[in-house]
């Protein structure tokens, strides 16, 4: 099921990323292509000029490394394993992305359609193929030819005036029946589409514009929104866009019929919670252009009025981005902002509810009344003896230890106090009862850590659980862990800091110099400088990334092949996503990293990175970077 949740966007994403790696043509459309796509189009990923993007981004230094004779028997093997993985594509479109690479010249458009209270979502792709229209044809013959001698048929029908070809797949391994692909040339386009609704919302459109994707308020507001930051002259490679929850109700229809009910009720929860003011997230993204490896621009779509839950965003914008002392220079990433904290947990309980109550109105009034009340319980009025002390500032950093292992990975969260002596009462009231965490002190300051788990399942990311309280037992089908299983809590300088491990919480402690602290770091006074040029003086939030200290764990562990064994952020995200339904079983590493090269190799190639946020009246707007490696 969850393979099948996510298969029309990794082939939306994969066709993309096979045309970067593969495609060789020149021209593109005149038009943009979402004009064509229907206002029902809820994920959309448009490429403007295939060999222009091939071009920049083979200048990059990802694509040099891609060139690299020592990456090479990696690439190939890669390529075949995408190509094998997308597979599936030929069944839903008629083509894969290898066919696209044939016969494109120009623009060329993918997205997922689906009309509200249809029982079947289409993905669909149109192709510009200006000057080979010959081969294009050609292409069709073949798949007719291959489709009728595994089985299948194929006829020709009328929509919307336009000749199209019907074509019914080959019954599948399993014997199941096979799909239908929808084919039509049409002047210097090839449309392609997974069932018939959706190819004729795109004829209808060429016959007669209007109600295209193009007046949809989020897709044109994104839209608008990324171009008035491009400079003069400037036209983004690849433009992209996704309504949450359009999108999700899409993917909806590919689970079984038995899951759809769950899922849907899922979706309505988080609305009634007041999530569905997020109406569309997209931007731009482009390589080797203004003086940058990649830039991407970003809109988060969510316009007022936000109401019961959705006002828990709250990030307001500032300029005080001094980095705290204890922050040190042996890090991979690290993010800094201002969240108001405060606001966020007095609007967390429509969703709670929703989501934890399962609709149920005042689950997390009980549960707040539970801690502050309940004899067994800390007896801690959460809010005002905790919350209400946190100030706006919040900082997030990760590193790593050597050599690489599954457990390499350390991540600190720290959260400004202003009250410090306040915010020590309110955590010892929150961990002291806790059975699952122990009080230790690191020269003379108090730890809170988490004990370490007696046995360890699989790594997957535990969502439930409230500090302080009794926690269910896991069922028979579901085991989960902490999210940090060695969590350690302290105050210290001004802020609370929640660390992934005890030993790495002591480092940071024990930090005594300036030299040792990120602040003299010349990547990140670089990027930070970047970050102030471009537009992020005043934001609500800044990140850094050393790309050649941030990907080496996950680079390793592939070339081991132990990414399923890790715990790593990414390691938790990917298990908790891929997990196999057998308890306790591995998921088996998709990537086979066995002819990957030494870090080495690689790391030259990774420049460091930047990106910044800011509130908008609207939503907000996110731009990234990353710099040439010097």
């Amino acid at each position: 099921m969850k393979t099948m949740y996510a298969n029309s966007l990794s082939r939306m994403v994969g066709l993309a990323a096979l045309v970067v790696l593969e495609l060789a043509a020149t021209g593109w459309a005149s038009t943009p292509l979402e004009s064509l796509f229907p206002s029902t189009t809820r994920g959309f990923l448009a490429v403007r000029n295939v060999q222009e993007l091939r071009e920049h981004f083979e200048k990059t230094q990802i694509g040099q490394l891609l060139k690299d004779p020592a990456l090479q028997p990696f690439v190939e093997d890669l390529r075949q394993q995408i190509q094998e993985r997308l597979s599936g594509s030929r069944e839903q479109l008629g083509i894969t992305a290898e066919d696209v690479a044939q016969i494109a010249t120009g623009e060329v458009a993918v997205g997922v359609i689906h009309k509200e209270g249809e029982e079947e979502a289409g993905l669909a792709a149109v192709i510009t193929i200006t000057g080979e229209r010959q081969k294009a044809q050609d292409l069709i013959n073949r798949i007719v030819d291959d489709v009728k001698k595994r089985g299948g048929s194929t006829e020709k029908i009328t929509i919307r005036g336009e000749e199209v070809l019907a074509i019914t797949m080959p019954k599948r391994p399993d014997g199941t029946t096979g799909g239908k692909v929808f084919c039509c040339l049409q002047n210097d386009l090839l449309i392609t589409a997974s069932n018939q609704a959706a190819i004729e919302s795109i004829l209808t459109l060429q016959k007669q514009k209007g109600n295209s994707l193009t007046e949809v308020k989020g897709f044109s507001a994104i839209m608008d929104r990324c171009r008035r930051d491009l400079p003069d002259g400037e036209e983004p490679q690849i433009r992209w866009f996704v309504d949450p929850f359009g999108y999700a109700e899409a993917i909806r229809t590919t689970i079984p019929p038995e899951r759809r009910k769950q899922r849907r009720l899922q979706l309505e929860r988080l609305k009634a919670a007041g999530f569905s003011v997020f109406q569309g997230i997209g931007g731009f993204v482009s390589f080797s252009t203004e003086g940058f490896e990649l830039i991407h621009r970003t809109f988060v779509y969510a316009p007022p009025p936000r109401e019961k839950s959705a006002k828990m965003f709250d990030f307001p914008n500032g300029e005080a981005f001094q980095v705290p002392k204890f922050i040190p220079r042996d890090l991979a990433t690290i993010g800094m902002g201002y969240c108001n904290l405060l606001t966020g947990f007095d609007n967390i309980g429509p969703v709670f509810d929703q989501v934890i109550g399962e609709g149920e109105e005042g689950v997390w009034d009980e549960v707040l009344a539970g801690l502050k009340d309940d004899p067994q319980g800390p007896q801690i009025d959460l809010r005002n003896e905790l919350f209400a002390h946190f100030g706006e500032k919040v900082a997030i950093f990760t590193a790593y230890r050597l050599p690489i292992t599954t457990t390499s990975e350390r991540i600190l969260i720290a959260i400004e106090v202003k009250d410090e002596q306040a915010a020590e009462k309110g955590i010892a009231k929150v961990f002291a009862n806790d059975k699952h965490f122990r009080e230790r002190e690191h020269k003379g300051k108090v730890i809170w850590e988490r004990k370490p788990p007696e046995t360890r399942a699989v790594p997957r990311i535990e969502l439930g659980g409230v500090p302080g309280l009794a926690q269910p037992e896991p069922s028979d089908s579901e085991e989960t862990e902490p999210l940090f299983p060695n969590t350690s809590v302290t105050v210290h300088q001004g802020y609370l800091l929640i660390a992934s491990h005890f030993d790495y919480l002591t480092e940071i402690l024990d930090l005594q110099s300036e030299r040792e602290t990120i602040v003299r770091n010349p990547d990140f006074l670089e990027v930070m400088e970047t970050i102030e040029k471009l537009g992020g003086k005043k934001a609500c939030w800044r990140g850094f990334s050393l790309t050649d200290e941030e990907y080496r764990p996950t680079y390793e562990l592939i070339r081991q092949g132990k990414m399923p064994e890790s715990e790593t952020m990414l390691g938790r995200i990917l298990n908790t996503i891929f997990a196999p339904p057998e308890k306790g079983a591995l998921r088996k590493q998709r990537i086979d990293g066995s002819k990957l090269p030494d870090y080495e190799v690689v790391r030259r190639h990774l420049g460091p990175a930047g990106v910044f946020a800011v509130t908008e009246n609207d939503g907000w707007f996110i731009k990234g970077f990353t710099l040439p490696k010097k």
